[in-house]
């Protein structure tokens, strides 16, 4: 029976060392995440969309970004008639 109980504990051991390194990269990746208040300039996001965009997923975010300037919309026409020369702009 003692020669059993052994070879039972080295069969759990990878499972255990397994178990030990989620649980310490959880940890690690939420004090990342939460730890610090300290941010210089947050650039999480743009990490987060190239990874994204490079497994093919898109990210949808949840809510409309509000500190971000929209693109003035025009034609294609009207671009042109702008970058003419004389027309006066």
């Amino acid at each position: 029976m003692g020669a059993h109980g052994k070879d039972q504990h080295r069969e759990l051991m990878p499972m255990a060392i397994a178990a030990l390194v989620a649980v310490a990269s959880v940890t690690a990746l939420l004090l990342l995440d939460f730890g610090s208040s300290n941010s210089q300039g947050n650039a999480d996001g743009m990490i987060t969309s190239a990874v994204l965009t490079r497994a093919g997923a898109i990210a949808t975010p949840s809510e409309k970004p509000t500190d971000i300037a929209t693109p003035e919309t025009i034609t294609v026409s009207e671009r042109a008639r702008r970058r003419r020369p004389g027309s006066g702009e």
